[in-house]
């Protein structure tokens, strides 16, 4: 049972774990997309800025070309100040001389760097990535025409590599940042759906485990239950009709009085399973099993886990009854009690059997100690580490002759 709930937890983790890479994996794979797209149109809107600044500033031009330079720097001035995405403006005349340039201490001069042919080009703009005085660039030139059509010079509207990687680093920052904060808000939502997920597998053991308990109580139920027919078989054959009848009824009663006490008043289901097959258990050993009044396990008051209560429980009656089976009292009863307050549990297991020597009692928690021979003395042991490993006590009362009682108080 260890073995399979060992595999199906491995089993949840290797789900959530696989679950965690997909979605990270989807989520950078699906960024690193959206981010070579995002700058490849980066890339073409800064083209496009430039050609349409460009035609901008050749339109401009074409009515104010006539003005004095003085008024034309100062009107060129404040047409291109507004104007993002663009570092540098130039206008060039046909002999290479700049009449305009955003940096003033260049205009008059010759402008010695290199330029298209115009005349070859089919359209009146051309762009490409350059070096220039304010180092690496990328350039737009414009052709410019009087009315006649007669060359007369071009435009240049640059913007620098610098400002260009600016952009490219923010754009990067962005998805990165937008990449980090969706990974965190998926690793928050798997975290929320693991727990889901945990609960529900801890529900489906629990489960699994009262299933287990209840094909044990079953069969030991129907040990019980062929030892009973031998007895009507009997009462039947010597002719003892109104005996058998009255034994059928009575054990009838007894069996759906105790099966319904424990499902009506134990709400965990493997507790209940356990019980169950403890009572046909002790039937079969002649024991008489008996609640003790106001027995009631509420999962309201208190949650502990299924496998804790069933090992606790269950190693504490199977003590008992190994003590019943060795003793030689007719009078064999054991008395259960379960109780819980909000916060709270009291678990009692009384029994009828030798008891417990006083120079014994300081030493049954002590691992392999037992009066039973070599390779026992275990139960006790894991019991008491089971219950102090949850906060809770153990206390044993015992008299020789007249058995024992052990009590457990587990708080949470």
């Amino acid at each position: 049972m260890k073995e399979k709930k060992g595999n199906l937890g491995q089993l949840r983790k290797d789900i959530t774990r696989t679950q965690i890479v997909l979605v990270i994996s989807i989520t950078i794979l699906v960024s690193v997309g959206g981010l070579m797209i995002n700058l490849k149109t980066i890339n073409k809107d800064f083209n496009q800025t430039l050609q349409n600044t460009s035609e901008l500033i050749t339109r401009l031009y074409s009515f104010t070309r006539k003005m004095p330079q003085e008024e034309l720097i100062v009107y060129m001035d404040g047409a291109t100040s507004s104007i993002t995405n663009v570092d540098i403006f130039s206008i060039v005349d046909k002999n290479n001389k700049r009449i305009y340039h955003t940096n003033h201490s260049l205009i008059n001069t010759q402008y010695d760097g290199s330029h298209p042919d115009f005349s070859n080009l089919s359209l009146n703009y051309f762009i490409e990535d350059s070096n220039g005085p304010s180092g690496p660039q990328r350039r737009t030139y414009s052709a410019i025409y009087d009315e006649d059509e007669n060359y007369l010079g071009f435009i240049m509207t640059i913007a620098l590599k610098t400002s260009m990687r600016n952009v490219t680093r923010q754009t990067i920052f962005f998805f990165v940042f937008v990449t980090i904060l969706a990974i965190v808000i998926e690793l928050l939502t798997c975290a929320t759906i693991s727990k889901k997920i945990k609960k529900e597998f801890i529900s489906f053991t629990e489960d699994f485990e009262g299933t287990k308990f209840l094909v044990d109580s079953m069969r030991a139920n129907n040990h019980d239950f062929t030892n009973k027919l031998h007895v009507i078989l009997g009462l039947i054959q010597i002719g003892e009709y109104e005996k058998a009848q009255n034994y059928i009824q009575n054990i009838s009663i007894i069996q759906r009085e105790t099966v319904s006490y424990v499902m009506h008043n134990i709400e965990n289901s493997s507790l209940a399973a356990l019980l169950i097959g403890k009572i046909a258990r002790a039937s079969e050993c002649n024991v008489k099993f008996k609640f003790r009044e106001n027995s009631k396990y509420s999962e309201e008051d208190i949650l502990i886990p299924s496998e804790a209560l069933v090992t606790i429980t269950g190693n504490l009656i199977d003590n008992a009854l190994d003590s019943m089976n060795s003793s030689s009292s007719e009078n064999k009863m054991l008395t259960v009690g379960v109780f819980t307050k909000p916060g709270e549990l009291l678990l009692t297991v009384q029994d009828t059997g030798f008891g417990i020597p006083e120079n014994f009692k300081g030493k049954i928690f002590d691992n392999g100690f037992s009066t039973k021979g070599d390779g026992r003395g275990v139960g006790l042991y894991h019991t008491k580490q089971l219950i102090e490993s949850l906060g809770g006590d153990i206390f044993v009362e015992s008299q020789v002759g007249n058995g024992a009682c052990f009590s457990v108080i587990l708080r949470k």
